[in-house]
């Protein structure tokens, strides 16, 4: 893998180099979500609680990540939309993005895909507000499958009609969509290493892409496994709400590695 060389450095279509024509990918997590919220307040109450009875850090941290999961079981939060502060940060994130095409920093995406829950349907909207085409609603990259509500899409028919977010802004597989939903109720748990393994088939989804500026929203456990995996970068940091990270890759045919990467905003 030669990430020192600049993907611009590389003729686009040089088919004797055994190299795919260089990709820019526009990674975004969603904005907050409410489970976050609670996540976050339930955590703190944990960490105080641990603090009192002087516990070690990994103890505390146990203590935490069980005050987290408690909130994760609340059926109430199946698919939990934005907060205002999610819509906010999400405006944020859009007005940046432009903000760096304008500079010339990098080019602006002209294809895009979606996690299918509400949290990054309801980003994607914003991010494609002043946008000439649509985003494709992926299943792929959905958060890892924890049987958690927050990370259980909404049942096809209120999707469909979900006030929050009109459909229609977006290129929808109903097909692969009712497929999601007929094995929601079977599905098994994710562990991290299938979650990477299903990350690693973005290499697939990115070959299929018509054009070279793709822009992803998505899940931080998601873009975890996607970073640490198939772009070679084991110690990469979760993404934080609305956290907007753009690399220019480049992959070899036929043996699918990644040749180089190279973070440009």
């Amino acid at each position: 893998m030669k990430c020192c060389e600049s993907a611009d450095s590389i003729v686009s279509a040089d088919s004797s180099k055994g190299l795919h024509r260089p990709r820019t990918i526009y990674l975004i997590r969603h904005g907050e979500a409410e489970h976050n919220v609670l996540e976050a307040i339930e955590q703190e109450k944990a960490k105080k609680e641990a603090q009192k009875l002087n516990l070690s850090p990994e103890e505390t941290w146990l203590r935490m990540e069980e005050a987290r999961k408690s909130v994760l079981n609340d059926v109430s939060l199946r698919d939990a939309p934005l907060t205002a502060l999610g819509r906010q940060q999400a405006k944020e994130v859009s007005q940046k993005l432009k903000e760096l095409v304008t500079s010339g920093k990098i080019h602006h995406p002209s294809e895009a895909m979606c996690s299918p829950l509400s949290r990054c349907l309801e980003t994607c909207k914003i991010l494609m507000e002043d946008s000439d085409f649509k985003a494709h609603i992926r299943p792929e990259i959905a958060e890892r499958r924890t049987l958690y509500p927050p990370d259980k899409p909404k049942p096809l028919d209120q999707l469909l009609s979900c006030s929050v977010v009109n459909l229609r802004e977006f290129i929808v597989n109903v097909d692969e969509l009712s497929k999601e939903q007929i094995n929601d109720e079977c599905m098994v748990r994710e562990s991290k290493e299938m979650l990477r393994e299903r990350a690693n088939e973005m290499f697939d989804l990115l070959m299929e892409c018509e054009h070279r500026h793709i822009l992803v929203v998505s899940h931080k456990g998601f873009l975890r496994e996607f970073e640490r995996g198939l772009l070679g970068m084991p110690e990469s940091p979760l993404f934080k709400n609305c956290e907007l990270r753009v690399y220019k890759v480049v992959f070899t045919k036929g043996t699918r590695e990644l040749y180089s990467q190279e973070r440009i905003a």
